[in-house]
């Protein structure tokens, strides 16, 4: 009898362990599907989340697109004979572009630059640029790193430094590629590049390229002033009176003829500048300004390197040839007041102001009042505000079309307008 009791208590005992090492188990397993369960939870609101960023940066790519899109029509539809910085793509419209504009559930803002309004580093001579940068050795610097001859510039750089540095690379020997090329041109500075407070950099001031309408307000070609030179006299003046004959007398078209026969009979290779038009015996300045927006000295429908009096910063207008602070200043008041409307508004200005012919001379072939290139920063975002796409092109207008040349995608936000007019 104590025997079978004794055993049945083992067996109590026995089973009461088994119970424990279930309930161990049992609750080891709940942990373990507890903390899968979270795994899981997390891995699929990670996927989530992801999933839905790539979504919003897609959409986002579209509205950037699509701010693209609207300041690529602008500019197809703006006024054909000039451009100005009220026009609807210029910031100082009456409802900007840099304004957001809401698409669906999402968001855009484009910001257009007129790259007439910049210096062009790829065509700008020495002396613009030693006024552009106050530094001649900087200047020559510059032109020594674009120039494909082996003659520096003078003081210029030459490959010699370039090779001594302690991470040593060749200068380019070509056009720059990119305005950021400058900071690795010698002399140029971050301060020089990205400005100060005080003062504006390089990156603001200049651009790589540049370009301008090379056609009449009739969107026709304009007459090459050389372009007729071998027909002959009677030819010649044939052709000048059928597209001027509305403006110049016979007698003028006679004068004109006779001043490029002058040209070519002292080993000149003819007209080479609109500013020989005031040279032309007869011919007044009030009439050079009158056909001066339906001739021309170069072939083809656009010019390069052309400044447009009209989007240019003050201190890119003091920078042009026989110009000062006081003439840029004269320039942006004048516009304040009336846009010049042609090249031959701001030819009759240029001949009223002090010392006006020569300054005719020395500037109507740096000058534009229509621009044919800009650059289009559009920024996209989606209402959740999880992602930005910014996207950066070059873009040169034709009549019928406005074609993008260059396009990249910049890793940060658009400024505020707040913070670029500060």
């Amino acid at each position: 009898m104590s025997t079978t009791a004794s055993s049945r208590s083992r067996r109590v005992k026995t089973g009461d362990g088994q119970d424990g090492v279930v309930l161990i188990l049992a609750v080891f397993a709940v942990a373990l599907l507890s903390l899968l369960a979270v795994g899981i939870s997390t891995a699929v609101r990670v996927e989530l989340l992801a999933s839905r960023t790539g979504l919003d940066r897609i959409q986002s790519l579209f509205l950037a697109e699509a701010g693209l899109n609207q300041a690529r029509a602008i500019l197809l539809y703006d006024d054909p004979r000039f451009d100005t910085l009220l026009d609807d793509w210029g910031p100082d419209a009456e409802a900007p572009l840099d304004l957001p504009q809401q698409l669906g559930r999402g968001y855009y803002r484009v910001r257009v630059h007129d790259t007439c309004g910049r210096i062009n580093i790829n065509e700008a001579d020495y002396e613009t640029l030693v006024r552009l940068t106050n530094d001649s050795q900087v200047a020559a610097a510059i032109i020594d790193w674009r120039d494909r001859g082996s003659t520096p510039a003078p003081g210029g750089a030459e490959q010699e430094y370039y090779a001594a540095l302690a991470h040593p690379y060749s200068p380019r020997n070509g056009p720059f590629q990119s305005v950021g090329e400058l900071l690795l041109v010698r002399g140029v500075t971050p301060e020089m590049f990205f400005g100060t407070e005080e003062a504006a950099g390089l990156a603001d001031m200049v651009t790589i390229c540049s370009f301008s309408s090379n056609l009449d307000p009739s969107g026709q070609p304009k007459l090459g002033l050389d372009s007729f030179r071998n027909w002959g006299e009677q030819a010649y003046r044939n052709m000048v009176m059928a597209r001027l004959g509305s403006v110049l007398s016979m007698y003028e078209v006679e004068e004109i003829w006779r001043g490029l026969r002058d040209l070519l009979q002292a080993g000149r290779p003819g007209y080479t500048s609109l500013a020989q038009l005031v040279t032309v015996a007869g011919l007044h300045h009030t009439k050079v300004a009158q056909i001066i927006d339906l001739v021309c000295v170069e072939s083809g429908p656009v010019s390069r390197g052309k400044i447009n009096l009209n989007t240019a910063p003050l201190s890119v207008l003091a920078t042009l040839p026989g110009s000062s602070d006081d003439l840029a200043d004269a320039i942006g008041e004048r516009r304040d007041t009336a846009a010049f409307l042609s090249l031959g508004d701001a030819a009759d200005f240029i001949l009223q102001q002090p010392n006006g012919r020569d300054l005719f001379v020395q500037m109507i072939d740096r000058v534009t009042t229509k621009s044919s290139s800009f650059i289009l920063e559009s920024m996209g975002w989606t209402e959740s505000d999880r992602s930005f796409r910014n996207l950066r092109v070059l873009v040169r207008r034709f009549p019928d079309m406005v074609v993008i040349i260059r396009q990249s995608e910049q890793d940060w936000p658009l400024p505020a307008i707040e913070e670029t007019k500060a």
